[in-house]
């Protein structure tokens, strides 16, 4: 018995030291952690980023992290910064361009390395701004380094031109003409300190005992190690301060229309906004929070929960899908009704401006097209294997109807309208397909793209296609009882696992599917960029990397936003490699604009713009 006591005695002291271990291990904040918890008083926005070396090991791990080690993308952008940078040498001042280009790269790896905060804090101030400006960098192993980085840039400022100024019982450096705005920076132990219209030394009360005796929450959980980047701004205590600011130049009557404005819109009652980014396993996890008082009003009064019986019309090949549920009429009411806060008795002419709108078109504008749509709305990009077009952008939107000869009283109005006035550039035909009449809208450029909006009525729902195919394909989805939704999906339904109440929108991706055809997109485009750089003595790779073997891992992701009595959540959990098609003839247009203009050739530009993928470019548009 005295063994089995002594046993167990032993067995709890174990336990204590094992939990006390655990403890100090959860107990340890991160750098980014401690720079929040040593931030001034009165915060009115900052940002935060853990740095890269808390933030290498993670990232790592991730897609992108592979993407950006792979030997073959280093190689290829190895190659690219070496025939810019050789095709700079041959310009004037080369050397100089060279040197900067290096020690740009220097500083910003360097910097970039350790966690920095930067924001702005309110202040009591007789004259000048309320406010100052701040940011921290915990330089740590790194001080000695960035510390001759700093007193290298400081060499290039002419002699005389920077001072040492003294804050409290510091010392740091600032301008010698501040323009009546105090400036300085310098050190405080391991940080490095910068501040603006700061003479009293506000930005560092709480950095001088070097750490702080409490956590700052100004998040629902503390910041990581793993945070890209964490954002806060106290959006009352701002709009307090403007109004205070307005007050001491006599301005409250301008004023009073501006927050009138933001009453009628619901903004009056934001009171903080937070966004936060960090690395998880092998993809991204985002976290955004809008803090709202009670009772919400205005434009968010017309956001409306959504039912996942939407997802049942969307096919099971889809590479995107997302559904909201907003009331459109509503902000339209909302947003006039601010209007004619502040336009007063001119509000009449805006009227008389709809009024002539509505009818020229034959369109009713609030109690036509808009008063005919519930809010409901799911819409999809689908599969290449659907449509070739799919491949290059195609579209479905599915959207709820409350009335529906109303909408196609309006709609078609709209359409005899528009080609009337373009002179034969817009089309307007209907074809009967399967008992049901589909309706197109054909606009020569678009058309050439191979986008020819197409809708038709299913029931209660409109059935918005971007080519007649894709919209046959839709209705041919809702309609078939066998027709397997993206519901059945197990990725799907694990993506729909736990989601939170009140629901107002939900946005699922399949990232490997769509990355691979954005890589093949990508891939057709760029020997054009190559063929025209080239001729300004820029040789570029021909063939862009092979990243087939990480696409494939690649999972699918998920966005999702929430009501409740706090405010607006929203939650991204993906790679945060999903693409779209604008945004490849984004990439295609400024490959043609960029690369040529640092060879200081923008007549190529223009050629570039016109070689390009012509369908990309269309969908984009």
């Amino acid at each position: 018995m005295k063994n089995s006591k002594k046993n167990l005695f032993c067995a709890v002291l174990l336990a204590a030291a094992a939990f006390s271990c655990l403890n100090k291990t959860y107990a340890q904040e991160s750098s980014s952690q401690k720079l929040i918890n040593v931030l001034p008083d009165d915060v009115l926005f900052f940002a935060v980023t853990s740095g890269g070396d808390a933030l290498k090991p993670a990232f790592e791990k991730t897609i992108m992290g592979r993407i950006w080690n792979d030997p073959s993308v280093k190689t290829f952008a190895q190659s690219i910064q070496d025939s810019v940078m050789q095709k700079a040498q041959d310009q004037p001042g080369a050397p100089q361009i060279k040197n900067i280009f290096s020690m740009a790269l220097n500083i910003a790896g360097t910097v970039g390395s350790r966690p920095v905060i930067a924001g702005a804090a309110q202040k009591a101030a007789q004259n000048g701004p309320p406010v100052y400006g701040f940011a921290f960098m915990d330089a740590g192993a790194k001080k000695n380094e960035i510390s001759g980085l700093l007193t290298n840039l400081e060499a290039m400022a002419p002699q005389g031109e920077i001072i040492d100024v003294k804050v409290g019982s510091y010392t740091f450096h600032g301008p010698k003409d501040n323009a009546g705005v105090p400036g300085y920076w310098g050190w405080i132990g391991d940080y490095l300190v910068f501040a603006i219209n700061d003479g009293d030394g506000l930005a560092i009360k709480n950095l001088q005992g070097g750490t702080a005796s409490q956590t700052k929450n100004y998040f629902e959980r503390p910041v990581g190690a793993d945070d890209i980047v964490a954002f806060y701004l106290n959006f009352e205590k701002g709009l307090s301060l403007a109004k205070s600011l307005v007050a001491m130049e006599g301005g409250q009557a301008e004023f009073a229309k501006v927050e009138n404005v933001l009453s009628q819109l619901g903004i009056d009652k934001l009171k903080t906004i937070t966004s936060r980014a960090g690395f998880a396993g092998t993809g991204i996890v985002g976290n955004d929070f809008v803090e709202i008082s009670q009772p919400r009003t205005g434009l968010f009064a017309d956001f409306r929960t959504i039912n996942l019986d939407m997802f049942n019309m969307v096919s099971a090949d889809a590479l995107n899908v997302s559904a909201a549920n907003v009331d459109i009429a509503g902000i339209y009411d909302t947003i006039m009704n601010a209007v004619k806060s502040v336009a007063g008795s001119d509000f009449k002419e805006v009227e008389q401006g709809i009024a002539m709108i509505e009818t020229q078109t034959g369109v009713k504008i609030r109690q036509g097209l808009l008063e005919s749509l519930s809010g409901q709305m799911v819409s999809y990009q689908p599969s290449g294997a659907a449509s070739l077009q799919a491949t290059q952008g195609g579209f479905v939107i599915i959207a709820g109807l409350k009335n529906v000869k109303l909408w196609q009283d309006s709609i078609d109005a709209l359409g005899k309208f528009a080609a009337k006035q373009s002179n034969g550039a817009v089309q307007v035909s209907t074809q009967e397909l399967n008992g049901r009449t589909l309706n197109t809208f054909a606009i020569a450029p678009l058309a050439m793209a191979q986008i020819m909006p197409t809708w038709t009525i299913v029931g209660e729902n409109v059935v918005i296609g971007s080519s007649p195919t894709l919209c046959s394909n839709a209705v041919e989805q809702i309609t078939s009882p066998g027709a397997r939704s993206i519901r059945s999906l197990e990725t799907f339904k694990k993506a729909t696992e736990n989601l939170p109440s009140n629901l107002i929108s939900f946005q699922y991706t399949d990232s490997r599917v769509q990355l691979t055809q954005m890589m093949a997109v990508l891939q057709q485009l760029w020997p054009v960029a190559t063929m025209y750089v080239s001729q300004q003595g820029i040789t570029l790779p021909m063939v862009l990397p092979d990243i087939s073997n990480i696409i494939k891992d690649v999972t699918p992701a998920v966005q999702y936003s929430w009501l409740d009595e706090k405010g607006i959540h929203s939650v991204y959990k993906g790679a945060g490699v999903e693409p779209s098609m604008a945004a490849i003839a984004g990439a295609a247009i400024g490959v043609g604009v960029t690369l040529p203009a640092i060879a200081r050739t923008r007549q190529i530009a223009n050629r570039m713009v016109s070689g390009t993928n012509l369908s990309a470019i269309g969908k984009a548009m």
